[in-house]
């Protein structure tokens, strides 16, 4: 009777064992199908489709919320974007990442690939004054890459929100976040990214992501 149970038990394991292994060769060839893309043509961001289902619902919410409420659900939405990114395309491990404000690109480089975006300027803070510029406010910036920061400017004036529509506000470097996450929520971007330059760290919402092959 025992030898039956233990051949049963055998059997089993065997039987996950092989199951286990049929798993991992399908996931070894999900993998070389995606990394042979990779050599391909620019792909879209698959983090996008869903990023849109979430824009679609929380627009029809909006009207119903308080300010404080669409921060808050700003920089939980920031939170679940960036994960989502850095999941599929490694945010946050680029080796480098560099801004066009002419041509409103934000390029993110990594060893096996770029990653290209349409970018815009929310803002800018500086540590040694700890002061937040917004790009709407900063004539250096083109039009065209600051569109976004005035979407905020522009809700902040339709909610009667005092104290943060000033060119120039005295806060601190998780305030500066909380206004790039509102940006990337007003604005329907996929997403925001923070970049440091000596004192300055510059805050960036981004769309429309490509993944492309480095050559």
């Amino acid at each position: 009777m025992r030898d039956k149970m233990n051949s049963v038990i055998r059997a089993r394991m065997m039987t996950a064992i092989l199951f286990t292994a049929i798993v991992l060769i399908a996931l070894a060839l999900l993998w070389l199908h995606r990394s042979s893309q990779v050599r391909d043509a620019p792909k879209k961001d698959p983090v996008e489709d869903e990023i849109a289902a979430i824009h679609a619902e929380h627009r029809a919410q909006d009207e119903k919320m308080t300010h404080e409420q669409i921060m808050e659900r700003a920089l939980n939405d920031l939170q679940i974007k960036t994960s989502a990114h850095a999941g599929v395309w490694k945010l946050g491990d680029e080796e480098r990442w560099d801004w066009d404000g002419d041509k409103g690109t934000l390029i993110f480089t990594f060893t096996d690939k770029i990653i290209r975006t349409r970018a815009q300027l929310v803002g800018s803070y500086v540590y040694s004054r700890r002061s937040w510029l917004w790009a709407w406010a900063n004539k250096t910036i083109p039009e065209d890459s600051k569109s976004d920061s005035k979407i905020v400017r522009n809700h902040m004036i339709q909610r009667r929100v005092t104290g943060f529509d000033h060119e120039e506000l005295f806060v601190d470097e998780k305030d500066a976040w909380a206004f790039a996450s509102l940006a990337c929520y007003l604005a329907n971007a996929e997403g925001a990214y923070s970049g440091r330059d000596g004192d300055m760290r510059a805050f960036f919402t981004f769309h429309d992501v490509k993944i492309l092959p480095r050559q």
